[in-house]
Protein backbone atom coordinates (compact mmCIF):
# COMPACT_ATOMS: atom_id res chain seq x y z
CA UNK A 1 0.00 0.00 0.00
CA UNK A 2 2.66 2.43 1.19
CA UNK A 3 4.52 1.66 -2.44
CA UNK A 4 1.56 2.21 -4.37
CA UNK A 5 0.94 5.57 -2.88
CA UNK A 6 4.24 6.79 -3.08
CA UNK A 7 4.32 4.97 -6.91
CA UNK A 8 0.66 7.90 -7.09
CA UNK A 9 2.41 10.69 -5.45
CA UNK A 10 5.56 10.55 -7.74
CA UNK A 11 3.74 10.12 -11.19
CA UNK A 12 1.22 13.36 -10.16
CA UNK A 13 4.38 15.31 -9.54
CA UNK A 14 5.82 14.23 -12.86
CA UNK A 15 2.55 14.99 -14.33
CA UNK A 16 2.47 18.73 -12.67
CA UNK A 17 6.12 19.39 -13.80
CA UNK A 18 5.17 18.67 -17.30
CA UNK A 19 2.11 20.45 -17.36
CA UNK A 20 4.58 23.90 -15.91
CA UNK A 21 6.16 23.54 -19.29
CA UNK A 22 3.36 22.72 -21.79
CA UNK A 23 1.99 26.12 -23.77
CA UNK A 24 -1.67 26.70 -21.48
CA UNK A 25 -5.05 26.61 -23.28
CA UNK A 26 -5.27 30.89 -23.28
CA UNK A 27 -9.12 31.31 -22.44
CA UNK A 28 -10.12 34.40 -23.14
CA UNK A 29 -14.01 35.65 -21.30
CA UNK A 30 -14.81 39.32 -19.64
CA UNK A 31 -15.05 38.52 -15.94
CA UNK A 32 -15.32 41.97 -15.01
CA UNK A 33 -15.18 41.50 -10.89
CA UNK A 34 -13.49 44.12 -8.66
CA UNK A 35 -11.67 44.34 -5.26
CA UNK A 36 -14.25 46.22 -3.05
CA UNK A 37 -13.71 49.98 -3.87
CA UNK A 38 -12.65 51.12 -0.61
CA UNK A 39 -9.60 52.60 -2.24
CA UNK A 40 -8.54 54.94 -4.96
CA UNK A 41 -6.33 53.81 -7.88
CA UNK A 42 -8.62 51.84 -9.32
CA UNK A 43 -7.84 50.19 -13.07
CA UNK A 44 -8.48 47.23 -15.55
CA UNK A 45 -6.27 44.19 -15.34
CA UNK A 46 -5.76 42.00 -18.05
CA UNK A 47 -5.09 38.35 -17.49
CA UNK A 48 -5.93 34.93 -19.15
CA UNK A 49 -9.34 34.99 -18.04
CA UNK A 50 -10.64 38.24 -19.54
CA UNK A 51 -10.06 41.92 -17.69
CA UNK A 52 -10.65 42.57 -13.85
CA UNK A 53 -10.86 45.64 -12.02
CA UNK A 54 -8.74 45.94 -8.89
CA UNK A 55 -8.44 48.85 -7.17
CA UNK A 56 -5.86 49.97 -4.31
CA UNK A 57 -3.54 47.50 -3.53
CA UNK A 58 -4.83 44.14 -2.08
CA UNK A 59 -2.55 43.15 1.15
CA UNK A 60 -4.54 39.65 1.61
CA UNK A 61 -3.48 38.11 -1.08
CA UNK A 62 -3.98 33.98 -1.58
CA UNK A 63 -0.96 32.81 -4.06
CA UNK A 64 -1.93 29.34 -5.92
CA UNK A 65 1.08 28.65 -7.29
CA UNK A 66 5.25 28.71 -6.07
CA UNK A 67 5.83 30.78 -9.79
CA UNK A 68 3.14 33.25 -8.33
CA UNK A 69 4.68 33.41 -5.13
CA UNK A 70 8.40 34.25 -6.76
CA UNK A 71 6.46 37.29 -8.93
CA UNK A 72 4.84 38.04 -5.59
CA UNK A 73 7.61 38.43 -2.78
CA UNK A 74 10.10 39.80 -5.84
CA UNK A 75 7.56 42.47 -5.88
CA UNK A 76 7.42 43.44 -2.68
CA UNK A 77 3.99 41.64 -1.50
CA UNK A 78 3.51 39.20 0.86
CA UNK A 79 1.14 35.98 0.80
CA UNK A 80 -2.10 35.45 3.20
CA UNK A 81 -2.70 31.98 1.82
CA UNK A 82 -0.50 29.84 0.02
CA UNK A 83 -1.46 26.37 -2.43
CA UNK A 84 2.04 24.25 -2.51
CA UNK A 85 2.48 22.07 -6.17
CA UNK A 86 1.85 18.90 -4.13
CA UNK A 87 0.24 18.31 -0.56
CA UNK A 88 2.40 18.74 2.20
CA UNK A 89 -0.09 18.78 5.15
CA UNK A 90 -0.05 22.01 6.54
CA UNK A 91 -2.84 24.01 8.04
CA UNK A 92 -0.57 27.38 8.14
CA UNK A 93 2.94 27.82 7.08
CA UNK A 94 3.72 29.10 10.36
CA UNK A 95 8.05 28.37 10.29
CA UNK A 96 8.26 29.65 6.03
CA UNK A 97 11.74 29.77 5.93
CA UNK A 98 11.69 25.76 6.28
CA UNK A 99 8.27 25.23 5.28
CA UNK A 100 8.77 26.32 1.17
CA UNK A 101 11.32 25.21 -0.11
CA UNK A 102 14.22 28.20 -1.97
CA UNK A 103 11.40 30.99 -1.52
CA UNK A 104 10.38 30.76 1.71
CA UNK A 105 13.27 33.00 3.26
CA UNK A 106 11.74 36.26 1.92
CA UNK A 107 8.13 35.31 3.67
CA UNK A 108 7.08 36.88 6.58
CA UNK A 109 3.89 36.11 6.83
CA UNK A 110 2.35 32.63 8.13
CA UNK A 111 0.10 32.13 5.32
CA UNK A 112 -3.06 29.46 5.81
CA UNK A 113 -2.33 26.53 4.01
CA UNK A 114 -4.52 26.78 0.60
CA UNK A 115 -4.08 22.90 -0.30
CA UNK A 116 -2.18 21.80 -3.72
CA UNK A 117 -1.86 23.89 -7.18
CA UNK A 118 -3.99 22.25 -9.24
CA UNK A 119 -6.61 21.77 -6.66
CA UNK A 120 -6.51 24.68 -3.59
CA UNK A 121 -9.35 24.16 -1.00
CA UNK A 122 -11.92 26.65 -1.81
CA UNK A 123 -12.98 26.03 2.27
CA UNK A 124 -9.59 27.44 3.47
CA UNK A 125 -10.16 30.31 0.60
CA UNK A 126 -13.30 31.07 1.36
CA UNK A 127 -12.43 31.54 5.52
CA UNK A 128 -9.48 33.31 4.44
CA UNK A 129 -11.54 36.04 2.75
CA UNK A 130 -8.82 37.41 0.41
CA UNK A 131 -8.52 40.78 -1.17
CA UNK A 132 -7.19 38.84 -4.26
CA UNK A 133 -6.15 35.36 -5.91
CA UNK A 134 -3.75 35.08 -7.99
CA UNK A 135 -3.12 32.00 -9.95
CA UNK A 136 -2.12 30.41 -13.26
CA UNK A 137 -4.25 29.85 -16.03
CA UNK A 138 -3.06 26.52 -16.97
CA UNK A 139 -3.49 25.00 -13.58
CA UNK A 140 -6.48 26.45 -12.24
CA UNK A 141 -9.18 28.03 -15.19
CA UNK A 142 -11.89 25.21 -14.71
CA UNK A 143 -11.90 26.08 -10.85
CA UNK A 144 -12.17 30.07 -12.61
CA UNK A 145 -15.72 30.41 -11.44
CA UNK A 146 -15.77 29.29 -8.01
CA UNK A 147 -12.23 31.34 -7.12
CA UNK A 148 -13.99 34.07 -8.26
CA UNK A 149 -17.37 33.95 -6.50
CA UNK A 150 -14.68 33.86 -3.41
CA UNK A 151 -12.33 37.45 -4.30
CA UNK A 152 -11.70 39.05 -7.69
CA UNK A 153 -9.84 36.66 -9.47
CA UNK A 154 -6.59 36.58 -12.07
CA UNK A 155 -4.77 33.82 -13.61
CA UNK A 156 -1.76 34.53 -15.52
CA UNK A 157 0.23 32.69 -18.16
CA UNK A 158 3.88 33.05 -18.76
CA UNK A 159 4.36 31.65 -22.04
CA UNK A 160 2.79 33.61 -24.83
CA UNK A 161 4.54 31.96 -27.14
CA UNK A 162 4.70 28.39 -27.69
CA UNK A 163 8.20 28.62 -29.46
CA UNK A 164 9.25 30.22 -26.75
CA UNK A 165 10.27 28.95 -23.09
CA UNK A 166 7.86 30.36 -19.86
CA UNK A 167 9.39 33.21 -18.62
CA UNK A 168 8.18 35.52 -15.70
CA UNK A 169 8.98 38.76 -17.82
CA UNK A 170 6.17 37.06 -19.39
CA UNK A 171 3.37 38.28 -16.84
CA UNK A 172 5.45 40.01 -14.13
CA UNK A 173 3.95 43.14 -15.22
CA UNK A 174 0.28 42.30 -14.88
CA UNK A 175 0.91 40.59 -11.45
CA UNK A 176 2.42 43.94 -10.66
CA UNK A 177 -0.84 45.77 -12.15
CA UNK A 178 -2.84 43.68 -10.11
CA UNK A 179 -1.20 44.64 -6.97
CA UNK A 180 -0.35 47.97 -7.70
CA UNK A 181 3.18 47.73 -7.59
CA UNK A 182 3.92 48.65 -11.59
CA UNK A 183 7.18 50.74 -10.90
CA UNK A 184 8.67 47.75 -9.14
CA UNK A 185 7.45 45.44 -11.80
CA UNK A 186 9.44 47.60 -14.24
CA UNK A 187 12.59 47.67 -11.83
CA UNK A 188 12.55 44.03 -11.91
CA UNK A 189 12.85 43.75 -16.01
CA UNK A 190 15.39 46.17 -15.45
CA UNK A 191 17.60 44.51 -13.64
CA UNK A 192 17.24 41.05 -15.20
CA UNK A 193 20.06 42.01 -18.46
CA UNK A 194 21.94 43.43 -15.59
CA UNK A 195 22.32 40.16 -13.86
CA UNK A 196 23.49 38.49 -16.82
CA UNK A 197 25.87 40.74 -17.39
CA UNK A 198 27.42 39.83 -14.33
CA UNK A 199 26.83 36.67 -14.09
CA UNK A 200 28.39 36.38 -17.95
CA UNK A 201 31.46 37.69 -16.58
CA UNK A 202 31.97 35.61 -13.47
CA UNK A 203 31.69 33.00 -15.64
CA UNK A 204 33.95 34.13 -18.44
CA UNK A 205 36.30 31.05 -17.27
CA UNK A 206 33.82 27.86 -17.91
CA UNK A 207 32.49 29.66 -21.61
CA UNK A 208 35.67 29.37 -22.60
CA UNK A 209 36.58 26.22 -21.80
CA UNK A 210 33.19 24.16 -21.69
CA UNK A 211 30.38 25.98 -23.39
CA UNK A 212 28.57 22.77 -23.83
CA UNK A 213 25.49 21.48 -21.08
CA UNK A 214 23.22 18.83 -21.09
CA UNK A 215 20.49 19.74 -18.82
CA UNK A 216 18.55 16.57 -17.45
CA UNK A 217 15.92 16.15 -14.74
CA UNK A 218 15.52 12.57 -12.86
CA UNK A 219 14.14 11.00 -9.55
CA UNK A 220 17.25 9.11 -9.50
CA UNK A 221 15.50 6.10 -9.69
CA UNK A 222 13.43 5.64 -13.03
CA UNK A 223 12.80 8.57 -14.45
CA UNK A 224 15.17 10.61 -17.28
CA UNK A 225 14.14 13.46 -18.75
CA UNK A 226 15.37 16.55 -21.13
CA UNK A 227 15.35 20.14 -19.54
CA UNK A 228 16.10 22.32 -22.20
CA UNK A 229 13.26 24.57 -21.62
CA UNK A 230 13.58 24.90 -18.19
CA UNK A 231 14.37 28.03 -15.94
CA UNK A 232 18.14 27.12 -15.78
CA UNK A 233 18.35 26.86 -19.52
CA UNK A 234 16.55 29.85 -20.22
CA UNK A 235 19.62 31.70 -17.54
CA UNK A 236 22.42 29.49 -19.30
CA UNK A 237 21.85 30.19 -22.91
CA UNK A 238 20.99 34.15 -22.00
CA UNK A 239 24.63 33.83 -20.55
CA UNK A 240 25.96 32.23 -23.47
CA UNK A 241 26.12 28.41 -23.22
CA UNK A 242 24.94 26.32 -25.35
CA UNK A 243 22.53 24.44 -24.05
CA UNK A 244 22.81 20.59 -26.10
CA UNK A 245 19.82 18.29 -27.37
CA UNK A 246 20.47 14.95 -28.20
CA UNK A 247 19.87 14.24 -31.92
CA UNK A 248 16.25 13.60 -32.22
CA UNK A 249 14.76 14.79 -29.15
CA UNK A 250 11.96 17.09 -29.61
CA UNK A 251 9.65 19.09 -27.64
CA UNK A 252 9.63 21.15 -24.23
CA UNK A 253 9.60 18.03 -21.73
CA UNK A 254 10.95 14.30 -23.06
CA UNK A 255 12.07 11.13 -21.24
CA UNK A 256 14.42 9.82 -22.92
CA UNK A 257 16.62 6.61 -22.17
CA UNK A 258 19.35 6.05 -20.06
CA UNK A 259 21.31 4.89 -22.90
CA UNK A 260 21.33 7.59 -24.63
CA UNK A 261 23.20 10.02 -22.58
CA UNK A 262 26.80 8.39 -22.96
CA UNK A 263 26.80 8.95 -26.52
CA UNK A 264 25.09 12.89 -25.75
CA UNK A 265 28.58 15.25 -26.52
CA UNK A 266 28.48 18.10 -23.51
CA UNK A 267 31.16 19.52 -21.53
CA UNK A 268 28.88 19.70 -18.75
CA UNK A 269 26.06 17.97 -17.29
CA UNK A 270 23.57 19.18 -14.80
CA UNK A 271 20.92 16.63 -13.17
CA UNK A 272 18.00 17.99 -11.64
CA UNK A 273 17.05 15.59 -9.20
CA UNK A 274 13.62 15.06 -7.95
CA UNK A 275 13.18 15.89 -3.99
CA UNK A 276 9.63 15.22 -3.62
CA UNK A 277 8.67 12.31 -5.95
CA UNK A 278 7.54 10.41 -3.43
CA UNK A 279 5.11 13.19 -1.89
CA UNK A 280 4.89 14.36 1.98
CA UNK A 281 7.63 15.46 3.57
CA UNK A 282 10.25 14.76 1.23
CA UNK A 283 9.41 18.22 -0.19
CA UNK A 284 10.20 19.61 3.60
CA UNK A 285 13.54 17.25 3.81
CA UNK A 286 15.04 16.75 0.31
CA UNK A 287 16.97 14.26 -0.83
CA UNK A 288 20.54 14.30 -0.45
CA UNK A 289 22.55 12.46 -3.98
CA UNK A 290 26.11 11.34 -3.47
CA UNK A 291 28.15 9.92 -6.32
CA UNK A 292 27.92 6.40 -5.06
CA UNK A 293 24.12 6.11 -6.79
CA UNK A 294 25.16 7.25 -9.88
CA UNK A 295 28.46 4.85 -9.82
CA UNK A 296 26.33 2.09 -9.70
CA UNK A 297 25.14 3.14 -12.95
CA UNK A 298 27.93 2.27 -15.70
CA UNK A 299 26.24 4.11 -18.50
CA UNK A 300 26.27 7.30 -16.17
CA UNK A 301 29.97 6.69 -14.87
CA UNK A 302 31.21 6.00 -18.47
CA UNK A 303 30.23 9.75 -19.31
CA UNK A 304 33.17 11.76 -20.02
CA UNK A 305 31.83 15.37 -17.93
CA UNK A 306 31.63 12.39 -15.23
CA UNK A 307 34.64 11.15 -14.74
CA UNK A 308 36.29 14.49 -15.59
CA UNK A 309 34.16 15.81 -12.17
CA UNK A 310 31.69 17.89 -14.51
CA UNK A 311 28.35 16.34 -13.26
CA UNK A 312 26.57 18.33 -11.12
CA UNK A 313 23.49 17.91 -8.67
CA UNK A 314 20.78 20.57 -8.76
CA UNK A 315 17.17 20.69 -7.23
CA UNK A 316 14.31 20.54 -9.75
CA UNK A 317 11.82 22.45 -7.66
CA UNK A 318 14.10 25.66 -8.65
CA UNK A 319 15.80 24.75 -11.51
CA UNK A 320 13.23 22.84 -13.73
CA UNK A 321 10.17 25.27 -13.94
CA UNK A 322 8.30 25.47 -10.78
CA UNK A 323 8.82 28.80 -9.07
CA UNK A 324 10.61 30.28 -12.40
CA UNK A 325 10.50 34.12 -11.16
CA UNK A 326 13.08 36.66 -10.28
CA UNK A 327 13.69 35.31 -6.78
CA UNK A 328 14.55 31.98 -8.65
CA UNK A 329 16.89 33.64 -11.07
CA UNK A 330 18.49 35.16 -8.60
CA UNK A 331 19.28 32.32 -6.46
CA UNK A 332 20.47 29.81 -9.67
CA UNK A 333 22.48 32.68 -10.99
CA UNK A 334 24.23 33.08 -7.44
CA UNK A 335 24.70 29.37 -7.46
CA UNK A 336 26.05 28.91 -10.81
CA UNK A 337 29.93 30.47 -10.07
CA UNK A 338 30.11 27.95 -6.64
CA UNK A 339 28.84 25.18 -9.06
CA UNK A 340 30.80 25.60 -12.24
CA UNK A 341 34.41 27.78 -11.65
CA UNK A 342 36.27 25.01 -9.32
CA UNK A 343 36.44 22.74 -12.15
CA UNK A 344 37.92 25.27 -14.52
CA UNK A 345 39.75 25.97 -11.57
CA UNK A 346 41.22 22.21 -10.40
CA UNK A 347 41.98 22.07 -14.54
CA UNK A 348 44.19 25.19 -14.35
CA UNK A 349 45.43 23.70 -11.20
CA UNK A 350 46.59 20.59 -12.85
Amino acid sequence: MFRTLRNFAYGLLVVLLIAACQTPTSIKQSSPTSVPASADNCRTVEHEMGVTEVCGQPQKIAVLSAHILDNILALGAQPAGYAEVIEVNLQTYDNPTEQIPHLGKWVTTKPVGLGTRPSPSLERLTQLKPDIILGESWANSDEYSSLSQIAPTLLFNDRKNPNEPQSWQQNIEGVAQALGREARGKELLAAYDRQIAQARTALEPVLKAHPRILLINSDLDTYVGLSADSTASRLLKDIGFEIVVPPGAEGNVQSISWEILPQVESDIVILMYCTSCSGGDDLLNPLDPSQKQWTERPLIESMDAFQKGRFFFVDMYLWTSVTRGPLTDQLILEALPDLLLPTVAEEQQG
